[in-house]
């Protein structure tokens, strides 16, 4: 968070972190007057019924799903997002239908009108994610779209000695591009 934090005017970010990292929080929020919106979270994806996915975030209730940001609640709160990035595993979905590609977190994003999502096809790595999320949004402050600065932060793991280099750590995340 706090790479992504360096790259944006402190009076132009809204944080919610650890115990304010609610569900709730996101949707009373009014979403749809952020240009970007990021979680860095845990990510489950449902393959029986995509709708179900959701980013795991903190308990705001006793109820018993009450740390989850489901799929189906994103697509009914409209945004404008330029940028919706799930850093969290499977944030993409893991089934895919026909006419509609993977079905999951990112979908769901795109339905409720983001130009663009990040989302992960599998697991994500938290040594390497930070670094590519860094360089990611560099890029964007640098005036680069959302796919050249994911394509830049990637090829910036790749450049680097050592693990990072190898697919896993950077191959999971896609960019999604809405209408």
């Amino acid at each position: 968070m706090r790479q992504i934090e360096l790259q944006f005017p402190t009076q132009d970010a809204t944080i919610f972190a650890r115990e304010r990292a609610t569900a709730g929080s996101y949707i009373t929020s009014a979403p749809r007057r952020f240009a970007y919106i990021h979680f860095v979270a845990h990510g489950v994806a449902s393959r029986t019924d995509p709708l179900d996915s959701a980013i795991i975030l903190s308990r705001s209730t006793a109820e018993e799903d009450s740390f989850k940001l489901h799929a189906r609640d994103i697509m009914q709160h409209p945004i404008h997002a330029r940028l919706v990035t799930i850093s969290a595993c499977y944030g993409s979905g893991t089934r895919s239908y026909v006419g509609e590609g993977m079905v999951g977190l990112a979908w769901a994003f795109l339905r409720a009108g983001a130009h663009n999502v990040i989302g992960a096809l599998s697991e994500v790595s938290d040594e390497s994610t930070p670094h590519l999320m860094g360089s990611l949004y560099q890029g964007l402050h640098d005036g680069m779209s959302p796919a050249a600065a994911l394509r830049q932060a990637k090829l910036s793991l790749l450049r680097v000695k050592g693990d990072f280099r190898k697919p896993f750590f950077w191959a999971p995340l896609q960019i999604y591009t809405g209408l």
